[in-house]
């Protein structure tokens, strides 16, 4: 992708309070790579930067289509604080805000919205797939990864028979060429700076101003069926708010529920 390699990497993000970055030209999984690694206790956000995943995935191990040369994978190196530990699901939604207010900085676009939790849309089409992972010595937390999965050309869209979700890309959606490790730079500094205010409630309402379907009627599907009704937003505590006809108001942590507009 763009003929970069790790030296080229390492100078483009010299400016940024990085920790070890890694790149590899085809890898099974950042994700992986990385939730190994932090057994070696790395400097906090090292990163592992791939430009072709062979066994990528994202909730409950789905499979993460990631071509060679079109999308844009990576994995971060994360130690939550004390704080922060008390609200380790909302990982997810730090990445997405600042994946979403990265394409609002570098394309001007008003079209980026998240899909609660964590996917990014584009004209109410997927673009972006977050997967945050913990690992975990007995009751001590050693380390988070936080994954980031964008598919910036069309070839990176699987087909649309293997879809849960519609999906688009960034070239396509936007009508623009990207240049895939300058948008990465912008993504690692809005989420440097997102972090310094996580997770307060300032945090909560920027998430939540940037949350699709708000105020139309979705369904949820969950281990439990389905269920339906109007999107509220989020509490705060994240958990989505989702309100019956009945008017009573129901509150689903993030876990594995999919939504979806009616």
């Amino acid at each position: 992708m763009e003929g970069v390699d790790e030296k080229t990497l390492v100078q483009q993000l010299a400016d940024l309070p990085l920790g070890e970055i890694h790149f590899f030209n085809e890898l099974p999984s950042t994700n992986r790579t990385a939730m190994e690694w932090i057994t070696q206790h790395p400097l906090e956000y090292s990163l592992f930067v791939a430009d072709h995943q062979t066994a990528g995935y994202g909730r409950n191990q789905r499979s993460w289509f990631a071509s060679a040369g079109a999308s844009l994978s990576f994995s971060l190196i994360l130690y939550p604080t004390r704080q922060e530990l008390q609200a380790l699901p909302l990982f997810s939604a730090l990445a997405a805000v600042a994946v979403c207010t990265a394409l609002e900085t570098c394309f001007s676009t008003e079209k980026a919205q998240i899909k609660w939790p964590n996917d990014v849309l584009l004209d109410e089409k997927k673009c972006a797939g977050i997967l945050c992972e913990s690992r975990w010595q007995g009751s001590i937390n050693e380390g988070l990864v936080m994954g980031i999965g964008i598919n910036i050309r069309s070839a990176a869209v699987p087909p649309a028979t293997d879809l849960l979700f519609p999906a688009t890309c960034l070239e396509d959606a936007l009508g623009v060429s990207v240049d895939s490790w300058k948008f990465l730079h912008v993504i690692l500094e809005q989420l440097l700076h997102y972090r310094g205010f996580f997770p307060s409630s300032t945090f909560l309402q920027t998430w939540q101003n940037r949350l699709a379907f708000r105020g139309q009627v979705v369904t949820l599907t969950s281990n439990d069926g389905q269920q339906q009704g109007i999107m509220q937003g989020v509490d705060e505590q994240g958990f989505l708010v989702i309100k019956e006809k009945s008017g009573r108001l129901h509150h689903f942590s993030l876990g594995d529920v999919s939504l979806r507009p009616v």
